[in-house]
Parts: structure tokens; sequence; C-alpha cells
């Protein structure tokens, strides 16, 4: 699927996260995620995305360099501030779909799976109750935007989870594939 515009915004009527993702044929998927995956998401798709950016930035720098765990912090500050300047975060999200494939309801999402891949995209699994699934390929951008629109989500969301904490970049923890539920 590829995608045309995604969404991430807390809800407070049923106090849970609510991802809307159009693709580009037109179709809408909606999942909610609740209030114990997000906590448990949460620090891995921050330390995988910051993994992924401080890992490209190094190897289009200096292929094969290591980092000083010093600099780090500044190269994934630099690896963000890339991925977004392309990002729109003040468009509106669409609302009109041609298709529901998952049907108009938002699933409810029970597990997540965060998978690293060679190429420096991420894969993003969600499972819902009846098994059904969306899986997104994300790009490094689009899981930067992805990361920043969950940030801002958890901030809203106020409960109370240390959203606002600095991701390590361990590049071991980007090979790994993570399941959480």
């Amino acid at each position: 699927m590829q995608i045309r515009q995604l969404a991430l915004n807390y809800r407070p009527e049923p106090d849970r996260l609510l991802l809307r993702v159009n693709s580009d044929d037109g179709q809408q998927f909606a999942v909610w995620l609740t209030r114990r995956l997000s906590a448990r998401l949460w620090p891995h798709l921050a330390r995988i995305v910051t993994t992924i950016g401080v890992t490209r930035q190094v190897a289009a720098a200096s292929p094969g360099a290591t980092v000083m765990p010093e600099a780090r912090a500044m190269l994934a500050q630099s690896a963000r501030e890339r991925a977004l300047r392309g990002a729109d975060f003040s468009t509106p999200f669409n609302d009109q779909a041609r298709g529901h494939p998952l049907g108009r309801e938002p699933l409810l999402a029970i597990e997540v799976q965060l998978t690293p891949m060679p190429d420096g995209q991420l894969r993003l699994t969600i499972i819902d109750t009846q098994k059904r699934q969306v899986q997104l390929q994300l790009t490094e951008d689009l899981a930067t935007a992805v990361k920043e629109l969950m940030h801002a989500a958890l901030r809203q969301a106020d409960w109370g989870l240390a959203v606002d904490a600095a991701a390590p970049a361990d590049p071991d923890a980007a090979q790994a594939p993570r399941v959480l539920n």
C-alpha cells in the first residue's frame, strides 16, 4: 500500500489514539491504540526510528565509521530535522475515501510489530482482535513523521508516560523485529 496521508491523534472521548491512513488508491484504514499498547509501543518506536536515522547519517557521511556515544544525540537531531523537512503537519486529514477494506469502524489493535528493513525502512504491522491487520511500509522520513505525531498525541493524552525522555540510538536495537501486545 502506498501511503498518501496519515494522521495520529488523541481522542479524549474513548481515551485512545486514532491512527488513520489514506492510501494512494483511495482506501482508508483506521486503528485504535489503547494506552497500554501505546505505552509499550512508544519507547521501541522512538528508539528504532532514531537508530535508523543515525545509521543513515553515519553511512552517508562516512561508511563504516564508528560513532562516539557523545555524538549520537547530535546525529539523531540532525537526522530528525532532515527527515521532517518535507513533512506537512498542517493539512487536515481527508476523511473522504473510496473504500474501507477493513470496515468503517477503526480496528482495535492488540499487537504491533516493528520490523526494521535492510533498506532503512520500517515495517509497521498492526493486528486487531479478529486477526485482521494493517501493514505499513514506512520510509525513514515517514517513520520519523509517525514518531513525531505519536509524541504529540501522547503528550496531549496526558497519560503520564515518559514520552520526552531521549531515545538512545542503539544500532543493535534496530536490527531485530519487535512484537508488542
